[in-house]
């Protein structure tokens, strides 16, 4: 089983779980059956109003069926930060190879390059249609897609490579929104850490991921680093245990920023 290590500054290395290439399969499979129905209903609709001859004449299809069709996973992924359908039933998600949620710029760049990862099926529907070269070159480069992704050691197909993503579980029992997150009550709440303003978003994110994999995995051992650093480095003295400490600094944070 294959991990991506991320270094934070607090000199813990996060590790998230690459997600499996039967997964992957399965989530495309579930995304394509949705484009199948989505296809169908659009045809048969597009039929109703207009009359299929027509629609085609003023550019119904591409707009309504094709363009969604080849956009779907590209607008889903920004969408839901990561996941489409498919991805979302199976628990995966594309994630930047710093640990954090990928650009949209990132987004852009792999979902171009679908059409090289992909070429197996795109490559038969170009040689249907008699584009013979076209259609051959499309399968010869998704045959090297997926041999890069087999030596890879990230679980990258071509367009995450080039756009430094990877697909990534999320396997989570527990949501961090249903507890630490939670609304709070502004007129009770008690603020014990306001030095914690002086860490950034991407600290708070950092807090967040190991608290998480703590919940997952239970590793004390990063817990208990990061804690001890961050209350060196916030000059905190507290009698609070290691996890307490950490998810009051996620409520504080909380607290303060919304004000």
């Amino acid at each position: 089983m294959s991990y991506l290590e991320v270094h934070t500054p607090f000199q813990i290395d996060l590790q998230f779980r690459i997600a499996p290439f039967h997964l992957r399969l399965f989530a495309w499979i579930i995304d394509f059956i949705l484009l199948c129905f989505f296809a169908c209903f659009m045809y048969y609709f597009l039929e109703d109003a207009f009359g299929w001859y027509r629609a085609k004449e003023f550019g119904m299809e591409e707009i309504f069926v094709i363009m969604p069709f080849l956009m779907y996973h590209l607008l889903w992924e920004i969408a839901m930060k990561g996941q489409s359908p498919g991805k979302k039933l199976f628990r995966i998600q594309v994630m930047g190879l710093n640990g954090e949620n990928a650009t949209l710029s990132q987004y852009l760049l792999r979902w171009l390059l679908r059409f090289v990862d992909f070429g197996l099926f795109w490559g038969f529907i170009f040689m249907a249609q008699g584009a013979i070269f076209l259609g051959v070159l499309l399968i010869v480069s998704s045959l090297a897609a997926f041999v890069r992704y087999l030596a890879g050691a990230n679980g990258q197909r071509i367009g995450d490579w080039v756009a430094g993503t990877t697909l990534v579980q999320k396997k989570m029992t527990v949501q961090l929104e249903d507890t630490l997150f939670k609304e709070l009550n502004e007129d009770d709440y008690q603020v014990l850490y306001p030095q914690v303003m002086r860490l950034s978003d991407k600290d708070i994110n950092i807090i967040d991921n190991i608290i998480k994999q703590h919940i997952q995995y239970r590793r004390e051992k990063y817990v208990g680093n990061v804690a001890a650093k961050l209350r060196e480095v916030l000059h905190i003295e507290t009698q609070q245990d290691d996890l307490s400490f950490l998810e009051t600094l996620l409520r504080d944070y909380n607290y303060l920023s919304r004000r």
